[in-house]
Formats: C-alpha cells, structure tokens, sequence
C-alpha cells in the first residue's frame, strides 16, 4: 500500500515521501526506514497520523495498521530538536492557537489556555507565568484545562522536556496521572523520550501514581524496561513500583528488557519487595460518612451518603444512609482504579472540600469536619494505591470494560439511540464528564464534553433501575420521544439519547446560569419586569407546544433554566403528554402538587388550559417569593386549590394581580387562551416577534 509521509527540515522545508509498506509491519520498523531515508537518527523524530480528528502519536511496538488505513494514508514526521521558529504546528494540539513566538502579553484575542500550551511548547516560563497569573482567578481555568485529546500542560512540557515548566506546574498541585485520548500520561512521556530530568522532577509530585497503567503502554516501568533505559529503570524504582503487572499483551516490565544489568537490578529489587511483604500493614477496610456534594451551578449543595469498598475497588454514592442500609442501587459509582488526581482544599471556611478527578468524571464534596475531609482523602489514596498492586491482573480487563461497549450495550444503544445531528451515532465513550450539576430523584446531570468536537452538554443520566421501581419509567421514554420533535428558541433542546442496560442518557443543552428556582433562592423574589420578561418566553414555549398537541403539565420555576445568554429554556419533559385535548384529556396524577390546578387535583384530567393555570403559581412564586396556596399538609394544600380564594399581597401591580387571577381561575374553561394572553394589559408594551426572534435583550439579573 502507498503510503504517504509529510516532512520539513530544520529550515521548515516542506516535502513528502511516498513508500509502498505492509500496514503489517511495526512502526519501527518504518521509522528505521525513514531515517535512513532522511538521514535523520531515531531518537529526533517521531510518527503522528490522525484519527477522529484527533493526531495520534505512533508508537513502536504496534503494527501500522493500528494507525492508519486505506481510507486515510497519510503520516508526519515531526522533529523533535527543531528550534523555536521552525515549529509552526502543534505535535498532537488539534487546537488553533499555536504561534512561532509567543504572542504579545498585551494582547490576548485567543484563549489563554491555548497561549499557555504554546508556552509549554517553546519552554518559555516566563509567558507561561504570565497567563496562570494574567487576571484573578483565571489560574484553575488555565492549569487544569486539558484539550478534546486531553492533552495538557503538563504532557506538552513532558514532550518538550522543559524541567523549569514542569517544576512550576507540580507547584501548582496540577493533575500528574492524567491520562490522553491516545494514552499517554506526563510520566509516561517523559520515560519514552528518556528525559531523565523530566522524571525527576515528576517524582517529586506527592499525588503520582507510580503504577498508573493504560490500555496500550503498561506501566512507565514497562516502557524503561522496552527500551532498556538502566538509569530510567533504577530511577523509577526509587519510588517502588510493582514488577507484576501486566500489559495488554500479558508482558511484565522485566519480561520486556533486554539486558543483563537490568535483569540483575529487578531480580534484587523483586526480591526485597517480598520481604517488604512479611512487614507492611496493607490490610484496607470498607470507610463511609455523610458527605456534602458540591454542585457548580446550583446555589445549595446536596448531602449524600459515601461508601468505599476497597476490596470490590469501588466509591459508592447514595441519597442517604437509609437508602444504603436498605440496599438500594447507588446513584454513582467510581472505581479506584480510574481516579488519576485527589486533593484538599481546607482554605474555604467551615469547608475542607475534597477533589476527586478521575478518567471521565470528577466531583467535590466536604463533610463537617476537617479531620473526616483528611481521613478520607488518606483513605482514598491508600486504596487505589491498594486495587492497582493486589488487583493489577484485573486492571487492564477492567479498563477495556469500562470504555467499550458490552454486546448487550450495543446492541441497546443501536436499537434504541436517537441520532438527532446529521446522523451521528454516539454513546458514553463519546463524552469526558466534567462535572457534576445536579441530581434528583432519577439520576444525575453532568457538565460534558464531547470529545471530537470539545462542545459542551448537559447530560442527564437516568436509573432504568430507580425509574421502574417508582413506575417512571414510562415517563422517561415519553421525554425522549416528545423532545427529539421539538425545536424552539425558549425550549432546552435534546441532541443525542441512548442507553446502556442500567441507565438512560439524555444530551441536552447545557444551560450556565442555573434556574429560576436558583434564582428566587438567591433573591426571595424577583422584581416584576424581570419576572414578566421570563414569564413571556415561557408562554410563548406553552404555546408552540400546544399547537403542536402537546400539554407540559409541571410548570415550574425549577423547570425553568437560564441559558448562555440569559434567556429561559423550558425543560424536563417528563410529564409532557401528546394528543391531548378537552375530549380526551390526560387522566393521570400527575405534576407537583404545590402548582396543580383544581381540575387535575379533582382527577378530572389535565387539557391545555391547565398549563395556563399553570403559569398563575409561577408568576405569583416569582413576584412574591411563596407558592399561591402553600400548606404543609397536602389535603390542607389539596383543598385550598380546589377552595380558597386567592389572595395577592399588595406590592403586586394590578395588572400582574389581573393576569394571576384570570389565568387561576378555578373553571378552566374561563381561562384565557394564550392568544388573549398575549393582549393582555401586563404585555401591552412587549413585541412578541421581537421576542420570539430573541432581539430584546433580556435583563440583568446579577
């Protein structure tokens, strides 16, 4: 097969090769063939292709078919010793933003981030330290970002084996182990180039893990015993790794040398580990405590209840206490094995928060006691140090599982996936789980990534488990369904569903400013022209949705989100309910009850005049910071809806008293319709067209 290889020499000289090679051979063997051809040394370039869209760096000991195909033949040779001004393309950034020189520290019309990893790039500290510091608080944005290869500073200061950039980044507690698209981690890297001081440096890190392994390259031992690397090997053992784990071709390190010297420097170190055996305590016990999980965007954290096994190699998160001594499912799981990064933060007051960073997830949470926030941050390092000794026969199978699919996985997700963008087939591989948002009754929603792309989602993951139990399960297919036909500007948008057999996962539009019910927590009560503006968007959502013979039934302030530009997106579609209408109503019980109207509470059946009750309790929840007929025994509740006269506290505007009673008025059949609502004297000012098209600006609500 003709293959092509794209080069430039150290004048950035541009030019191309073709060779004709079996996609069988090791890519060794073609490097060895390209330095002689380009009468260049082995160690002063390397292979990259591409791959998804993302370049890949070629390593030795696979065949080339692993890399490209018929389809794609193409390969660069990038050099490794090339000065400043001839590297004017990133090794594996797929990012924009990589200059010859580092851009004037005056101006900053690209990311910070993506100046920071030419930084790291061309060994320049001194820029590197001016972006981490440029502008408050913008370090956490810039040192512990990664690129959709999840390749970071740390990696790109490994590949260009700047000591000075790497030292200042471990003081700055950045995430060592963390491990790339193609596999790589910091350590590794600095091992497979044989940048000794890169390693030194790197051990110096309190939270490396000597032992982190992936899928294609073992450990860091097994790439110094690879290449017979002695004083790589004798450095590395330092800090006493384990010789008997395997790589993915069932190979220990020592198993991979070739020389006399290192054989002989493992036979005695293996053997003082088995003495170290007979004299270490490293019996590890189950821990768990109440815990408060911290959500990024919402106002209030949630307690939950933690259990760590390190026997099973997992953390387990519940609702509460009472749920794990009852045995119910968790509603998340973390395995040791995959956290990469923990740290503890004790600056905050009464909060010694702890962070877990793990390959596709990470979260924060603190406790009440600063001891019990240590306790388990110790605890939880001693037990993955634990799972990846005594379980490292395991951890490869375990790494396979957990990023590829199972056949009954697949064949769900194909039976079942809504393909919504040009056809895409995607699944839980496709996304890196930045963060945890929120939780409920169901399941959790992430801040995601999507990894070919770097856009971020909401995504709402839902327990099949916890649905059918509560018979919800219904529900949550009808969402999918009902969502995938929508497409309005105040209504979330549902881009990708599929599902495993445990759980559902919705991919939604990620909306930053959190909900009106973070909103109202936040102010007590929101000013009228604030309210009136997000109670039109909404009404105009109601409306598309009703002439599309759909009714919502759960208006809500909660259900209300706030997007990237601060207007309102109608969300949770749960209750929705096609084809409804005064003739056939929908019978079920269904809704909060705080915010159900007469009719429904009386179990006569919900029509589309009950969402125009519906916006009553939102409106009046908005203005006056309580529900219309709060009680806290629900038949007291239940009966003043169908009962009691309403009452409007008097700071309310006549207008907005006039809309709340027209749009509650216990008889549906004389509410208004929506298109009467729209005349209404509380919108006498508003452009409806403007505001569908979003041209008025919506207000401050900072």
């Amino acid at each position: 097969m003709n293959i092509i290889f794209k080069h430039s020499d150290q004048f950035n000289n541009k030019g191309s090769t073709i060779l004709n090679l079996d996609l069988n051979i090791i890519v060794k063997e073609v490097r060895l063939r390209i330095s002689r051809i380009l009468d260049l040394s082995l160690n002063s370039f390397h292979l990259v292709t591409r791959k998804c869209t993302v370049n890949i760096l070629m390593t030795d000991t696979w065949p080339l078919s692993f890399f490209i195909d018929e389809d794609h033949p193409k390969i660069k040779v990038k050099l490794l010793d090339l000065p400043v001004f001839a590297r004017k393309e990133s090794i594996l950034n797929t990012s924009p933003g990589f200059f010859a020189h580092c851009p004037n520290r005056a101006t900053y019309a690209v990311r910070p981030f993506d100046i920071a990893v030419a930084a790291c790039k061309n060994k320049d500290l001194d820029t590197l330290k001016h972006i981490v510091e440029f502008e408050e608080n913008q370090e956490d944005e810039v040192i512990h970002q990664s690129q959709e290869c999840l390749w970071g500073l740390l990696h790109y200061a490994c590949l260009s084996g700047c000591t000075e950039i790497i030292s200042y980044l471990i003081s700055k507690n950045v995430n060592c182990n963390k491990v790339t698209l193609d596999e790589w981690t910091p350590l590794q890297l600095s091992v497979f180039f044989q940048r000794k001081d890169c390693v030194i440096e790197l051990l110096k890190h309190q939270n490396l893990q000597i032992n982190k392994q992936t899928k294609f390259r073992g450990t860091a031992l097994h790439l110094a015993c690879q290449l017979n690397d002695i004083e790589m090997v004798r450095l590395l053992l330092e800090k006493f790794p384990v010789t008997s784990i395997e790589d993915c071709h069932k190979k220990t390190p020592i198993e991979l040398a070739d020389h006399a010297e290192i054989f002989e420097m493992m036979a005695i170190y293996t053997g003082q580990c088995e003495l170290r055996k007979y004299t270490d305590d490293d019996v590890q016990v189950p821990f768990c405590s109440e815990v408060a999980i911290i959500n990024t965007f919402s106002l209030s954290d949630k307690v939950a209840f933690l259990y760590m096994d390190p026997d099973k190699g997992t953390i387990c998160r519940y609702f509460s206490k009472e749920k794990f001594l009852d045995k119910e499912q968790p509603i998340f799981t973390l395995r040791l094995i995959d956290i990469q990064d923990i740290k503890f933060d004790a600056k905050k007051k009464n909060q010694a928060v702890v962070y877990i960073e793990s390959n596709n997830s990470s979260f924060k949470f603190y406790t009440k006691h600063y001891t019990l926030s240590n306790e388990w941050v110790q605890r939880i390092k001693k037990a993955t140090d634990y799972c990846m000794i005594h379980k490292q026969n395991n951890i490869m199978e375990e790494i396979s599982v957990a990023i590829t699919p199972t056949e009954e996985d697949s064949n769900n997700d194909s039976t079942n996936q809504i393909n919504i963008i040009d056809g895409e087939n995607v699944d839980f591989s496709s996304f890196t789980i930045m963060d945890e948002i929120g939780n409920g009754s169901f399941g959790i929603v992430y801040k995601v990534q999507k990894i070919n792309t770097g856009v971020y989602y909401a995504m709402k993951s839902l327990s099949k488990n916890v649905l059918q139990k509560q018979k919800q399960l219904k529900y949550a297919i009808s969402e999918c369904k009902i969502m995938k036909q929508l497409n309005h500007p105040f209504i979330v948008p549902l881009y990708y569903a599929f599902q495993t057999p445990k759980y559902l996962y919705l991919i939604l539009e990620l909306c930053p400013n959190g909900d009106l019910l973070g909103l109202l927590e936040k102010k007590g009560k929101i000013e009228e022209q604030i309210a009136k503006f997000y109670l039109a968007e909404i009404i105009l959502a109601l409306e598309y949705l009703h002439n599309s013979g759909i009714i919502y039934r759960d208006l809500k302030p909660a259900n209300v989100l706030i997007d990237s530009d601060f207007h309102a997106k109608l969300a949770d579609f749960g209750l929705a309910k096609e084809k409804v209408n005064k003739v056939n109503p929908a019978m079920t019980m269904a809704g909060t009850p705080a915010y159900l109207p007469p009719e429904i509470v009386a179990k006569k059946g919900a029509t589309t005049a009950s969402d125009i009750y519906g916006l009553g309790p939102l409106f009046y929840e908005l203005l006056t910071g309580r529900t219309p007929y709060y009680h806290d025994d629900i038949d007291m509740l239940f009966q003043n809806i169908k009962n009691s006269k309403l009452f409007i506290p008097d700071y309310v505007s006549e207008h907005a008293k006039d809309f709340i009673t027209q749009v509650m008025n216990k008889d549906p059949i004389k509410r208004p319709q929506i298109s009467q609502i729209k005349r209404h004297q509380l919108f006498r000012k508003l452009n409806w067209e403007g505001l569908l098209a979003r041209k008025i600006r919506p207000p401050k609500i900072n």
